[in-house]
């Protein structure tokens, strides 16, 4: 038996050895026959090559000042670095995360598990993504907030903080004594790889995407959830939503800090998983540099893309799975919780999960803790289901626009979304073609999957043969091929080779046992290493046209300028036109509108709608289409492009009296108005009154921004002006605010509004703020009201509207079917309406009495006079008068609500014009409630309509300074 054992190792080990040669031999022939060195560009290989060698340089001077390792002395040298580049604040806001969520992800993972520190921060990321993502739609998302849970945690839970953190210094002086070349490498190639992460975000799917939750949480509080706009708004977002909350604690865009930190994350997990694996301390860390080096690697850098996350969860996992040889309650918690954020990054990420969890069944032989499942199974929910329930409940597919065919959502089209440009076709020599031929499966050039897959490809055959490594191998190759069978796109498999090279090192485990052989297999991961890192300017086209060299020789404005104009435009619509700007992105090639916090909107796909609307538009000559378009969205800025700007479009834009506000590059931000010119009204001497004609204003929710310019004796008395406006089923609302008369004699006076409702009248006037005169006249007014296209689109909103609703009818004890009564009509008075309430079942004692009345009529500005007369038991009747307003929709609401100490007897109301208007009133619907107000039910029922009406404000007006 022993001579067998003894022959299998000699099979494995001349196996191991041919297949490593063989799979060299496969890369150089490979290499040569495709001429690859003609696909690298040198500048940039030569620049990542001097950044290499300076740091080694400056970390071996430091390491001959403090005697430091040299490894310890290039990772500070490289985190300097990116502390510098990538920003103070957002290094101290990704830490003060990572903490919190030490403190938090420790309540699952056990002292005596390795690895504890970085597993706890996955589970803490886990927790943290999922409650925020629940709250997404509600406006509770500040900066104070985040910054006092965050530290909350961290001081609950200093003890346990501190029992993790103190063995780290020690654990590391360990393994890099263990292998110190090795050890520098791998920080040599880590190092490298953040160099990405220096420069600002200037990705196109980041632009177009990805930065809309974050900014939106910043700007507004809150998540629109706009799937019309954009139609991957409600995928899954957790990746995003922890930018989010590096963004909100930083104060400012944090991708490049966020992005490193989950490489350092991932490849700690991958050191422990090759501990796991029983692999020496040197080959676990050329496992890491050979991860670090791989040119996609370095590529998921420069954006938010989920493959660094998902790269860390999925290390994480394999090592639970790795250490874990029976069933235990903790652990699948720990796995549910991890399991949940794989899901919550990417739908995609299912086919890395499938194999995963079949491994951990077959580790476990499904011998599951039941009586856990159920918590474990609500974890998972928290954590991942977020996106997929609020997109189930506000699209109608919980993975739009992906399987749409099936859901049917009205914000795709009816297909099943798939992206053809990656159907290179599953074929036996896919992996040749990855290697060799990468362009035809990823935005890079060739080579950018590196030259693992097939120079150690041989090994990970060996790895199979090994009881502790086939399972790993084989999870492996499954998370690997499975993605590629479903889409050829070599980022979503490239994740699953942070679990096949540990595989493939198993594989030459066999190898390293003599030590001659082992200087070989050192020198070819070495070449491998420094062949990936040379073809690292190939993954991404922002590295292969020298992004990083500009950055490091420009200024951040010229360096966006050239690589994002669209900031720019961004920062100039912030400043000068605020929250009220609405914009509209004309250029499909550029639909860069996340960074505009939802007030921007595009023509490309992203917009079902609105893409087939300006499509539509563009077939128009006349330019008449693209008018209305324009007046139906109230966009007041427009972005294009130079050479994409149809000539439907250009004789709109003349048609709305354009102005060119900026010129960025080949893109150009024009402004358009709409402006309705203000009358002069009679009123008293030295006042001006001004009254603007509303019947051609938007029937909904508005913006609206007045400008007045008045005349007037420049002096130090202040003006005091006065905006009246009257809203569609809301109360009348009034703003006061001072002006000051400049000494050219000129005063100007503009204010922003969002109106929650239609507007039925408006109206300004100014005097003099002291009794002396200031000879005040009126040289212009005018009022831009534009649709608020986008509050229909809100879908967070609309959510919390009917949320707040129906709980508060739900709640508020005079909504109950059982207290309500309709109203009868009275005989009228001239041109009005009178209508009596049945007080039968009014309470007989103490009461509240609420009441609501709608009335067709003729669109005027008249006010109508409503008179609520209430007679109670033994007493004399009071009146009660308010003013209704006829809407431009032809109705008019009024509601009473008050309080009685006694029974009521007789309950009228009447509503005539003012000043004898004829406005053709008729009654629409009257209803009225009685509920008590005396003794225990009492006290109840006051509770519930004080909390109904918390829930349900009144919407109010917003004034938005520009």
């Amino acid at each position: 038996m022993i001579g067998f054992a003894k022959m299998q190792e000699t099979h494995l080990r001349v196996m191991s050895w041919s297949l490593l040669w063989l799979g060299c031999a496969l890369v150089v022939v490979g290499f040569v026959t495709n001429s690859m060195w003609n696909n690298v560009p040198w500048a940039e290989a030569v620049l990542l090559g001097g950044l290499g060698l300076a740091a080694a340089l400056i970390a071996w001077a430091l390491k001959r000042l403090t005697g430091a390792a040299l490894a310890t002395s290039t990772a500070l040298v490289w985190l300097l670095a990116l502390v510098y580049y990538a920003g103070f604040a957002s290094f101290a806001a990704v830490a003060l995360l990572a903490v919190a969520s030490l403190a938090l992800g420790s309540l699952f993972i056990p002292a005596d598990w390795p690895a504890r520190g970085t597993l706890s921060i996955l589970a803490g990321l886990a927790l943290i993504s999922g409650v925020v993502g629940w709250l997404l739609p509600f406006p509770v998302h500040g900066r104070a907030a985040y910054c006092i849970v965050l530290l909350a945690m961290i001081l609950v839970r200093w003890r346990v903080i501190g029992e993790v953190l103190r063995p780290m210094p020690q654990a590391w002086r360990a393994a890099v004594a263990a292998a110190p070349v090795g050890m520098w490498l791998a920080v040599m190639g880590t190092g490298i790889a953040t160099t990405c992460a220096w420069m600002p975000t200037v990705h196109f799917d980041d632009l177009a995407g990805h930065l809309a939750l974050p900014s939106q949480l910043v700007s507004l509080g809150y998540y629109k959830m706009d799937a019309a706009s954009q139609v991957w708004a409600v995928t899954a977002w957790a990746s995003d939503v922890l930018q989010g909350v590096a963004w909100l604690v930083a104060g400012r865009e944090s991708r490049g800090m966020l992005d490193a930190f989950w490489l350092l994350l991932g490849l700690a997990l991958m050191w422990r998983l090759c501990e796991a694996l029983d692999l020496p301390p040197w080959l676990r860390c050329l496992a890491v540099a050979l991860y670090a080096s791989l040119p996609l690697t370095v590529g998921a850098m420069t954006g938010m893309q989920t493959e660094g996350p998902t790269t860390a969860l999925v290390a994480g996992i394999a090592l639970l799975i790795q250490r874990s040889s029976k069933p235990d309650r903790r652990q699948l918690l720990a796995f549910a919780v991890l399991f949940g954020l794989l899901l919550a990054m990417k739908v995609s990420n299912l086919m890395i999960a499938g194999p995963l969890g079949l491994w951990l069944l077959c580790r476990w032989r499904a011998r599951l803790p039941w009586s856990t499942l159920p918590v474990a199974l609500l974890l998972l929910l928290l954590v991942a289901g977020s996106s997929y329930t609020y997109g189930w409940l506000l699209t109608g597919n919980p993975v739009l626009p992906v399987f749409n065919a099936i859901f049917r959502s009205p914000y795709y089209t009816p297909t099943n979304f798939h992206d053809d440009h990656w159907d290179a076709g599953f074929h036996w020599n896919i992996v040749w073609n990855l290697v060799f031929h990468t362009s035809r499966y990823v935005e890079g050039g060739d080579g950018t999957a590196g030259f693992v897959l097939i120079a150690l490809g041989g090994s990970l055959l060996v790895a199979l043969f090994h009881r502790r490594s086939r399972p790993l191998a084989l999870v492996a190759l499954g998370s690997f091929l499975l993605p590629l069978s479903q889409i050829q796109y070599l980022r979503y498999a490239h994740q699953a080779l942070v679990l096949m090279i540990p595989a493939m090192l198993c594989g030459m485990s066999v190898l390293v046992q003599d030590a001659q052989r082992r200087r070989w297999v050192a020198g070819v991961l070495g070449a491998l290493i420094l062949t990936n890192l040379v073809f690292v300017p190939t993954a991404d086209w922002q590295l292969r046209h020298g992004e990083l060299g500009q950055f490091l020789t420009q200024s951040r404005r010229e360096f966006m300028e050239h690589y994002a104009p669209i900031e720019r435009v961004i920062e100039l619509v912030d400043n000068r036109y605020g929250a009220t700007a609405r914009v509209l992105i004309t250029s499909d090639t550029m639909p860069f509108a996340a960074g505009f916090a939802g007030r921007a909107y595009v023509v490309g796909w992203y917009d079902q709608e609105l893409g087939g609307k300006a499509a539509r538009a563009n077939q128009d000559a006349t330019g008449n289409t693209w008018t209305r378009l324009l007046n139906e969205i109230g966009v007041n800025l427009l972005v294009l492009k130079s050479g994409q700007v149809s000539t439907a479009l250009a004789s709109a834009l003349a048609t709305a009296h354009g102005r060119l506000v900026l010129q960025e590059g080949d893109l150009q931000l024009w402004e358009i108005g709409r402006a309705v010119t203000g009358f002069l009204q009679p009123g008293p001497p030295d006042t001006v009154s001004v009254k603007f004609d509303v019947s051609t204003l938007p029937d909904g929710p508005t913006l609206a921004k007045t400008e007045l310019v008045l005349d007037c004796q420049p002096q130090a008395a202040p003006i005091a002006l006065s905006w009246s406006m009257t809203r569609q089923g809301a109360e009348p609302w009034s703003y006061y605010r001072w002006a000051n008369c400049l000494p050219d004699g000129v005063a100007r006076v503009a204010t922003d509004f969002a109106v929650p409702q239609a507007i039925d009248g408006l109206a300004i006037s100014a005097r003099s703020a002291t009794s002396t005169p200031m000879k005040l006249s009126l040289a212009s007014a005018g009022l831009d009201a534009r649709p608020d296209f986008g509050a229909h689109r809100d879908l967070a909103r609309r959510m919390r509207q009917d949320l707040a609703s129906n709980l508060a009818r739900w709640v508020d004890p005079r909504t109950a079917k059982s207290v309500q009564h309709a109203g009868f009509t009275l005989r009228p008075p001239a041109h009005g309406v009178a209508v009596g309430f049945d007080t039968k079942k009014s309470p007989s004692r103490a009461g509240f009495v609420q009441a609501t009345l709608e009335l067709g009529c003729r669109y005027a500005p008249t006010p109508i006079v409503v008179g609520w007369k209430t007679v109670e038991e033994g007493g004399v009747p009071e009146l009660h008068y308010a003013w209704a307003q006829c809407g431009r929709n032809g109705v008019a609401h009024a509601s009473f609500d008050t309080k009685v100490k006694r029974r009521l007897t007789s309950f009228t109301v009447t509503a005539v014009p003012a000043q004898g208007a004829d406005m053709d009133l008729r009654l629409v619907g009257a209803d009225s409630s009685y509920v008590t107000n005396k003794g225990f039910r009492g006290v109840v029922n006051r509770k519930r309509i004080k909390f109904a009406q918390w829930l349900m404000p009144a919407p109010g007006m917003v004034r938005v300074e520009p």
